[in-house]
């Protein structure tokens, strides 16, 4: 053993045979050899040389020697064990020679401080190979590390902890570790100045956090402030399992919220300082993960964190722009952060993660800028910073979300009209007409919503010469209800005012027929949209863009969606119908269809708009008088008489003219009467609105047939005339003609008074006619000494005198 302590000496020792013979002095009934022998072996172990001849011969002897009652043979064992447990092939003897049973043994060596060092160091090799963690556990490892934990010595503590942090890198010893209580004792080591101490608590918490069932435990236990306090240290290797355990710990979507409140969020971003790729990593990650939390996302913006994230934006380490990327994702998605995201200078920051050349990245930061284009307020801030030259290039890009979410921030900046003039202006629209090409049907949804606000705009006429009008057919026959809705709304904006050439360019690319399909299909907003569109595009003097609809076979549909019970269709669909009738050809399609019976039966029930269209395409109609018979025999004439009497200007201006039209058609001038149109006409002429014009021609047509005279004069039509006749105005030949009407209607009755003979032969009769022609003699005297009684003229002159006065005053 003496010898032994010379290290050069342990070459010739094993040549000479001197390790076995001191293994086998192991098994001697002296204390004293047992002790020397002890002692030598410990000796010779200081060299690799005779480790093998140890681990073969001699382990049993040292794992018996550890329970002698002698200290220094006990010391001696416990010395060789500890230099023996760095070798991996002495591990499966140690362990089934119940090493484990011994190293706890020599644990417990209160009075030997030496010893329980010795011991703690084997069993923290022994514990750090894998094949024997589990054993280890079992046997009471996990136990006897966690009360060597409690001893005040630090070194105790340090090899305590390393054992349980190689035990805590077994899966399956982590929850039994947490079931033992492990936690407490471990955090109150992180108050230790030691820097073992500091890096084993770490790497143990680190590896206890790699269990989610542990997570909300390790929080509730306190754990957080302890990593929060080791973070801040300078060492690397504890930061880095620092930033490991909190990146784990913030997996669990409960904790988020305490973790931001203990530190946990501010000590990431104090790690992603580091200069340690593997901690930037995992710091990035926790970021990632708490900033995906509703209530923790408010705070971060909140409390003006932003600035060290707006600067992983521009790093040249990839997870730091992912991980910045998927914060402000997070971070977009509440509305009230929004204002401060763009106060904090961050627009920027994601236009440049949206142009970033990494997928990941780039999908983030194009669904945050589509999140704060959501908020009108700030769309012009984006539009300043350079979002469409940005979102014109993403756009083309073939992954399907980035095309999603660019088509939405489209979507969402064109509903501004400013805005829709830098969409075209900045050659961003080439981009929108790509996206609605892509397979991804919510991203044809929001290009054809983006289509349909531009084209609502002011550049009509540049969206069709950039070829606006096939992608919105395209998308106009897509099996989407949502997308064929826009599709046609988009058409029906392009079509609507007098812009360049686009209702016939709609009409020459084909537009109509997919548009005839649509208000076949069952989806009432499809119908509607549908409707309007083919309103829109025939709408006009161009009467050569009306045929076509019919060509197409869309007169049927239309006078389909007429009987609808919406109301809205309805009125769209009508609209359309008057539209059409103005083409004779088209007009006498749709009679042959059954229109005139279809809006006859709207004019009963719809509301005041509908009931306007109706007048509108019974008015076309009431222009072709071979079309009366059709009128009258579909209960046309009862409905303008109906009409008529309604409290709406527009309403007695289509009944009116459609009445006056009729009304020179001789077959029908009793019939009106008889249905009552006089009382709403002499109304219209007491006005003094629109519908007076076609009114009075409509009661003068009336007063053609003498059959008529008398019933115009009991419903005050002859007042009504001779008001026109006398009344200031520019219409002249209507003046001209109520004058001459007068006149016709007195000379009428003056040469119908009979002789004395007819008198006589009439009054066997009953005098029936000679008494209507007094009557009617009687109403017209009595009207013309009302309306030229000289005191009325003179007042009503004194009233226009005075209403000019005021004129000229104003």
């Amino acid at each position: 053993a003496n010898l032994a302590e010379d290290i050069d000496t342990h070459e010739l020792i094993a040549v000479a045979g001197g390790g076995k013979c001191l293994v086998s002095l192991e098994v001697h009934n002296s204390i004293d050899i047992h002790r020397e022998a002890t002692r030598g072996i410990a000796n010779l172990l200081s060299s690799f040389r005779h480790q093998s001849t140890i681990i073969e011969e001699g382990l049993p002897g040292l794992v018996h020697l550890a329970y002698s009652l002698d200290e220094e043979c006990s010391y001696q064992a416990a010395l060789c064990l500890r230099k023996l447990s760095p070798n991996l092939k002495s591990h499966p003897g140690l362990v089934e020679s119940g090493g484990f049973s011994a190293l706890f043994h020599l644990m417990k060596s209160a009075n030997n401080l030496s010893k329980q060092r010795h011991a703690a160091a084997a069993l923290r090799d022994v514990c750090s190979n894998p094949d024997y963690k589990t054993r280890c556990y079992q046997e009471g490892g996990g136990t006897a590390l966690i009360q060597l934990v409690r001893q005040p010595d630090d070194l105790l503590q340090s090899l305590a902890l390393a054992g349980l942090r190689h035990l805590a890198a077994n899966d399956d010893l982590k929850g039994l570790l947490m079931a033992d209580k492990v936690l407490r004792p471990v955090l109150r080591c992180i108050a230790s100045k030691k820097e073992d101490i500091h890096l084993q608590c770490a790497g143990l918490l680190a590896n206890l956090s790699e269990r989610p069932e542990n997570q909300s435990i390790m929080v509730e236990e306190g754990a957080i402030p302890g990593l929060v306090t080791l973070g801040k240290l300078i060492n690397e290797e504890i930061r880095q399992d620092v930033a490991r355990a909190l990146a784990n710990l913030s997996t669990s979507e409960d904790t988020h919220a305490t973790l931001y409140r203990q530190g946990a969020f501010d000590t990431l971003l104090l790690l992603i300082q580091s200069e340690v790729d593997i901690t930037q990593r995992y710091a990035a990650m926790g970021i990632r993960f708490l900033s995906s939390d509703p209530e923790v996302r408010v705070m971060v913006v909140r409390e003006e964190k932003l600035e060290p994230i707006i600067k992983m934006c521009f790093s040249g380490l990839l997870e730091y722009r992912r991980a910045a990327a998927c914060a402000f994702a997070s971070f977009t998605l509440h509305d009230n952060n929004k204002q401060s995201i763009v106060r904090q200078n961050c627009i920027s920051a994601l236009l440049s993660l949206a142009a970033d050349d990494d997928l990941a990245t780039k999908r983030d930061g194009v669904f945050a800028l589509a999140n704060l284009a959501d908020s009108f307020e700030l769309q012009g801030d984006l539009v300043r910073e350079g979002i469409f030259v940005v979102l014109a290039t993403v756009g083309r890009h073939e992954d399907a979300r980035v095309q999603r979410d660019t088509a939405r921030a489209f979507s969402l900046l064109s509903k501004s009209a400013d805005i829709r003039t830098e969409i075209i202006s900045q050659d961003a629209f080439s981009s929108v007409l790509f996206l609605a090409k892509s397979l991804d049907i919510a991203c044809q949804r929001y290009s054809a919503l983006t289509l349909c606000n531009l084209c609502s705009g002011d550049h009509k006429v540049r969206l069709v010469e950039d070829g606006a009008v096939r992608p919105l057919i395209f998308l106009s026959r897509f099996p989407d209800t949502e997308i064929q809705r826009y599709a046609a709304l988009a058409l029906t904006g392009l079509a609507l005012g007098e812009h360049g050439d686009n209702k016939s360019r709609l009409v020459r690319d084909g537009a109509i027929r997919p548009l005839v399909d649509l208000m076949r299909f069952p989806d009432k907003e499809v119908q509607l949209t549908a409707s309007l569109a083919v309103n829109a595009i025939t709408l006009g003097d161009d009467v050569g863009n009306k045929k076509p609809v019919m060509i197409e076979g869309g007169c049927e549909p239309l006078v389909q969606l007429g009987s609808h019970n919406e109301g809205e269709i309805v009125r769209s669909a009508v609209y359309a119908l008057g539209t059409l009738g103005e083409n004779k050809e088209v007009q006498s399609c749709l009679v042959q269809l059954g229109a005139i019976i279809t809006v006859v039966r709207q004019l009963g029930m719809s509301d005041i708009e509908a009931r306007r269209a109706c007048g509108y395409f019974l008015a076309t109609v009431s222009e072709q008088e071979s079309l009366h018979d059709d009128l009258a025999r579909e209960g046309a004439l009862e409905a303008l008489v109906t009409l008529a009497c309604v409290d709406d200007l527009e309403c007695q201006e289509y009944a009116s003219f459609s009445l006056a039209h009729i009304a020179s058609n001789k077959s029908y001038q009793v019939r009106l009467v008889d249905l009552g149109a006089v009382r709403p006409l002499v109304a219209m002429m007491a006005g003094n609105a629109e519908p007076k014009h076609y009114a009075g021609l409509a009661l003068l047509k009336l007063a053609d047939n003498f059959e008529n005279h008398l019933r115009i004069a009991e419903e005050g039509g002859i007042q009504a005339l001779l008001r026109s006749s006398r009344a200031r105005s520019t219409d002249e030949q209507l003046q001209y003609k109520t004058a001459l009407t007068v006149g016709h209607l007195a000379s009428h009755a003056v040469r119908g008074i009979p002789s004395r003979e007819e008198r006589e032969r009439e009054r066997g009769g009953g005098g029936e006619r000679e008494r209507k022609r007094i009557q009617l003699v009687g109403h017209l005297a009595s009207h013309a000494v009302e309306e030229y009684h000289p005191e009325k003229r003179e007042k009503e002159k004194e009233e226009e005198e005075e209403k000019e006065r005021e004129k000229e005053y104003n």
